[in-house]
């Protein structure tokens, strides 16, 4: 079954999204100042914050360091004793706490605040698949207008749910081979609706200079 981050994590995945879009946008209008040489320029925007990956804002939020102890059990071996790692998400109990299920609510949240970001196929997949879901097995990579293991009521088979081990495995290998064949299919078949089209549209975009003359010479 498919697991939703806890509002903790996906309220913090959201804030290292907004410094993300705010640092590349900085870099982004930066200007050369008048009298300064393109290297003293180059060094000043290297001087400048940068676009974290996701762990390293985990690690550090504040960017005020994240002190390491070999011995520590801690995750990336912080030292959990150490006052500066008192911002690591890492370190706090809700960062690994998950919902089962796809909660309604969290994701429902975090899809709004996805409105107006990044590219459209980017926003798509969000949709179909967010990145803020943890999922545990091949039917729950379906998006649901593909997934032929739906019951009556909408919900999905589930492997987990099966008792017999052979089923539950049969089960497991056709979602898993579903799930690699549609896409490609969907593909296939949509470059065979563009090869067939595409002759018609030119067709009758070079009918369109004839039909213009005779209406034109008719008239």
């Amino acid at each position: 079954m498919a697991q939703t981050m806890s509002p903790f994590k996906i309220e913090a995945y959201l804030t290292w999204q907004n410094e993300s879009d705010a640092r590349k946008e900085a870099l982004k209008n930066a200007e050369q100042l008048p009298g300064e040489t393109d290297s003293a320029f180059q060094m000043r925007l290297d001087a400048m914050p940068q676009p974290r990956t996701w762990l390293q804002f985990a690690i550090d939020p504040y960017e005020d360091g994240a002190p390491k102890d070999p011995s520590a059990n801690a995750p990336g071996m912080l030292d959990p004793t150490d006052p500066l790692n008192a911002d690591s998400l890492l370190l706090n109990p809700e960062w690994a706490r998950m919902i089962p299920g796809q909660d309604f609510e969290s994701l429902y949240f975090y899809k709004q605040s996805q409105r107006g970001r990044a590219s459209s196929l980017e926003r798509i997949s969000e949709e179909l698949f967010p990145s803020t879901v943890s999922r545990t097995s091949a039917a729950d990579y379906l998006a649901s207008p593909w997934n032929i293991f739906s019951q009556k009521d909408g919900s999905r088979y589930e492997a987990h749910e099966v008792d017999n081990f052979w089923v539950r495995t049969g089960f497991n290998a056709l979602a898993g081979t579903w799930n690699l064949v549609y896409v490609p299919l969907g593909l296939i078949a949509m470059s065979f609706a563009v090869r067939k089209g595409l002759p018609n549209l030119f067709a009758a975009a070079a009918d369109i200079p004839d039909e213009v003359a005779e209406v034109t010479l008719g008239d």
